[in-house]
């Protein structure tokens, strides 16, 4: 594993940790699918949030938050609905970002 998959894997780790604090309920962790990855995918009540994690670990890139861009969120939003199709057809759907910024862990609910 290299260097940044490992930050990878750490940064989702520290991410779920997070959202369990918070209340959520994770159901699946990197849920691979034709055309891309689903970092975790999480209950909060009834709704399903889909729930992309990045992280910076200094700002010379930009912040975190910023990382989600338009195509990416397309290509989740696309992920999203062929997971929901299958597992929660017919619950509310919500998509967040955990923004890890060097020591900083924001969440950012209903971020597109």
């Amino acid at each position: 594993m290299t260097s940044t998959s490992r930050k990878g894997c750490d940064g989702e780790a520290h991410a779920e940790a997070f959202l369990r604090s918070c209340g959520y309920r994770v159901i699946d962790r990197n849920a691979r699918l034709p055309g891309g990855e689903i970092d975790l995918v999480c209950l909060d009540g009834t709704t399903v949030v889909f729930v992309e994690v990045k992280r910076r670990d200094g700002a010379r890139f930009g912040s975190a938050l910023s990382a989600v861009g338009a195509k990416k969120r397309a290509r989740l939003r696309a992920l999203a609905a062929d997971y929901a199709q299958i597992v929660a057809p017919g619950l509310p759907l919500r998509f967040d970002v955990v923004a890890l910024d060097g020591a900083q862990t924001t969440l950012h609910r209903n971020a597109f």
